[in-house]
Formats: C-alpha cells, sequence, structure tokens
C-alpha cells in the first residue's frame, strides 16, 4: 500500500511540474474586423519565440550579451510612453560570427526586434498573430558590409584568343593549390580588398537618382538611405498602396573615415602583386585543362589541344608586356595624375585579354554602372579593436517598415524610433 502511495504521489508531482512548464496560452482576444487599434505583446530576450543564438567562447559570449542587452534596454526606453498596438514584439539575440575589414577580423552580432501582425481571423473574429514579420529593427554589430569581392576591369576571367576557344577562371584572392583556402581569408591580395559604391549601396539604397550622395551620407554616418522592397520613392501613394521599405544608419566613431580611397598610383601597385596571382593561377588552370582533354581524339579534342598549347606560348608575352606598360605607368605619370582615385572599368566589360592590355592606364572621373570608384577599409579605424574582437567598431542600424492601411502598428513603430530611439546613445557605445 505504501509503494501505491507514493507512486501516486509521484505520479501527481510530475504532472504538476510538466503543467508548470507548459507554455501559457494568450487570452482569446474578440475583434470585429480589424486587430491594428487592440492592444500588444511586447516579449524580451529572455522569452523569444525561437532560441537565440550566440557563438564563440563563454568570456566572449557574456562581452555579446552585455552589449545586446544595453541594445534592448535602449529600445525598451525609446517606447516609455507609447502603447503597443496591432502586432506582437518580440526581441532576440544572434552572431559569433567573423567580419574581415580588410585583414582585421572582429565578431559580428546583432540585437532584433520583430513586430508580428496582429489580424481579425475572418470566420473566427478573433485575434491572430502572423507566423511571419517584415516589419524589423536590427542593430547589427561589426556589420558585413559587402559579400563576395570586386573584380576590376582585367582581372578574373579572359580568354586569350578572338575565337574564344578556351576562357580561363582566375580567383583574384590568392594562388591556387594546397594553401589556398588558408591563403585567401589569412592573407588575400590586395586587389580583392576593394570596395565600391555600388558594393556599399547594395540592398541598402536603390535611389539611382542619388546613388553618389547616397553613398556619402551613409558612409560618413551623415543620414539614413533606403531601399524599396515592395515599391518606389517615386511611386504614388494611394489608399490601396503597399509600400515595405528598409531604412538604414551607419553608426561610425566620429573624425575618422570608415573606407578611405584607392590612388591610381596604389591601384597600378596592386595590379603587379595580382599580375603575379594570375601567372600561377593560369598555369594551374591551364594545366587542368589539358589534362582532362588528354586522350581526347575527337575532332573538337585535337582543336581544344591546339587552343591550349597556343594559349600556353601566348601567355608569356601577355603577362611580361602588362608588366611593362604598369611599370612605366608609375614611372612616367606626374604625382598629380598617380595620386587621384583609381575609377576603373569593371570586370564585365569584357573578357578579352588583349582588350583588357589596351585599357590598362585607363581611368574615369566618377562610378557609374560600367565603372567602379575603388575604397578599402582604412585600417587606421579598425586598428583600435583589432585586439578586443567583441568590441563594438561600428554598428549598423535597419528599419524595415511598411505603409499600408491595415499595418498601422508599423507606422506608429517607425514614428515613435523617429522620435524618441537614442541614436546618440549607440555612438557613445563606441567610445
Amino acid at each position: 500500500m505504501k509503494r501505491i502511495i507514493l507512486f501516486c504521489l509521484a505520479a501527481t508531482l510530475a504532472t504538476i511540474a510538466l503543467a508548470q512548464k507548459a507554455p501559457v496560452k494568450d487570452p482569446v482576444v474578440p475583434c470585429n474586423g480589424d486587430a491594428d487599434h487592440l492592444p500588444g505583446k511586447y516579449t524580451d530576450h529572455t522569452n523569444p519565440k525561437y532560441p537565440s543564438s550566440l557563438k564563440g567562447t563563454a568570456p566572449d559570449k557574456a562581452v555579446m550579451t552585455r552589449q545586446l542587452i544595453a541594445l534592448e534596454k535602449l529600445e525598451e526606453a525609446s517606447r516609455n510612453n507609447f502603447q503597443l498596438n496591432g502586432c506582437v514584439a518580440r526581441v532576440s539575440f544572434s552572431g559569433g560570427d567573423k567580419t574581415m575589414f580588410g585583414n582585421i577580423g572582429l565578431t559580428r552580432y546583432g540585437y532584433q526586434l520583430a513586430a508580428y501582425q496582429n489580424v481579425c481571423h475572418v470566420t473566427e473574429h478573433i485575434v491572430k498573430t502572423v507566423g511571419e514579420y517584415r516589419t524589423v529593427l536590427r542593430v547589427d554589430v561589426n556589420p558585413s558590409f559587402v559579400q563576395g569581392y570586386l573584380l576590376p576591369g582585367g582581372t578574373g576571367e579572359f580568354y586569350l584568343d578572338k575565337s574564344r576557344a578556351v576562357r580561363y577562371d582566375i580567383p583574384i584572392d590568392a594562388k591556387q593549390g594546397p594553401n589556398y583556402s588558408n591563403e585567401r581569408t589569412s592573407r588575400p591580395s590586395r586587389i580583392s580588398q576593394y570596395i565600391s559604391e555600388a558594393m556599399i549601396l547594395a540592398n541598402r539604397s536603390n535611389d539611382y537618382k542619388n546613388k553618389h550622395a547616397d553613398f556619402l551620407k551613409f558612409i560618413n554616418g551623415e543620414d539614413y538611405v533606403e531601399n524599396w522592397i515592395s515599391g518606389s520613392k517615386y511611386d504614388k501613394i494611394g489608399p490601396k498602396s503597399y509600400q515595405w521599405i528598409d531604412r538604414r544608419y551607419l553608426i561610425a566613431k566620429p573624425g575618422i573615415p570608415v573606407l578611405i580611397p584607392v590612388s591610381r598610383k596604389q591601384y597600378l601597385e596592386d595590379l603587379l602583386e595580382y599580375f603575379e596571382i594570375e601567372k600561377a593561377n593560369f598555369y594551374f588552370d591551364l594545366e587542368n585543362k589539358i589534362k582532362n582533354n588528354a586522350g581526347n581524339t575527337s575532332e573538337s579534342g585535337k582543336k581544344r589541344a591546339t587552343a591550349l598549347e597556343a594559349d600556353k606560348n601566348a601567355y608569356p608575352q601577355l603577362y611580361e608586356t602588362k608588366k611593362a606598360k604598369v611599370k612605366e605607368l608609375l614611372a612616367t605619370q606626374k604625382a598629380e595624375w598617380l595620386q587621384k582615385q583609381a575609377v576603373i572599368d569593371i570586370n564585365s566589360v569584357t573578357y578579352d585579354a588583349n582588350e583588357r592590355l589596351a585599357a590598362i592606364g585607363k581611368f574615369y572621373d566618377a562610378e557609374n554602372e560600367k565603372t567602379s570608384a575603388l575604397y578599402i577599409y582604412n585600417p587606421a579605424y579598425f586598428k583600435p579593436t583589432a585586439n578586443q574582437p567583441t568590441k563594438p567598431a561600428l554598428m549598423e542600424v535597419q528599419f524595415r517598415y511598411e505603409i499600408s492601411a491595415d499595418r498601422g502598428f508599423s507606422e506608429r513603430l517607425l514614428s515613435n524610433f523617429l522620435k524618441n530611439y537614442d541614436l546618440n546613445a549607440l555612438r557613445k557605445m563606441l567610445d
């Protein structure tokens, strides 16, 4: 009997424990056609919809968590006198990967406040929360500015003869071989670290009428830029219009630029480094092509073998001529010409190696669809935090919002952000 009583008691306690761990469901809220005006709900990082994920060592996670909680408190303070309606706003933390700023690696992590729209169910007439969000506030610490790398004109893929019989695929960041993966991350070529205005504005601004001005005000931390995901800045807004807009601010330390221009002199000197990489990678690619074509006795195989042999004989002269032309420009051009910013053709203009040779030394006044003004990360900006990779060197604030008759919550959140969110507090966090 005693065993039965103990068993029943244990079962009862287990049932109580499970009941205590079960999530508390929100009460059913009746509605009549519109849920946008009804009270919303906010949950902080201690109660995320999905598990927050921070990667790294325990000390690094502790530093990131403290910084992210400070960002969370800053946003909460901006809503002291704000009534959250029409949505469920949920906080989450993530990050721990490395962002490379030239040769300096810093830890990237971020705060997110996602607003999930509340709607009135058509037949049940109760409030339901949509499972995906479109309105979101993010603060990205040590953000990634660009994906991949720029291919300046004269670099990357090319063919050597007008028949275009063989195209060579040339990585520009490091020499191919057993150590390629390590070299491209630890000691990438200087030319592979170039950045253009278009790369900075990608997914940040599609205001094609003001591209250069948007680049300057964003990278200098002067003002926001916007990217219209749905709709356009130049649309006429009507009662049934829908616009989805991504706004970005860069929070940077004052008095020192994040990017610095690449001069024509530096570009030409970096080309000399690249030519050595191109030479090694050309022969690496050529030998693989010859190996793969071996034993192919068809007419096309014989033609390809002939083309490969001709390219093998032609490349050394091309290599020497390109080097000589660059060295001549460096030796004969005036200092004023050499110190101007390098604005050059981008890779897609031509793949013909001889046309590229002719274009060496040709520069432009401004970036457009077929040219790139070249920049690199400023080492002096990032060096102070090189030994403290989790410390914020800069931040990017993203506010993605909606303009629509049934999404008033999004515009209200944006309006409150503009009035009350303290961007200067973020700048102080960089000190």
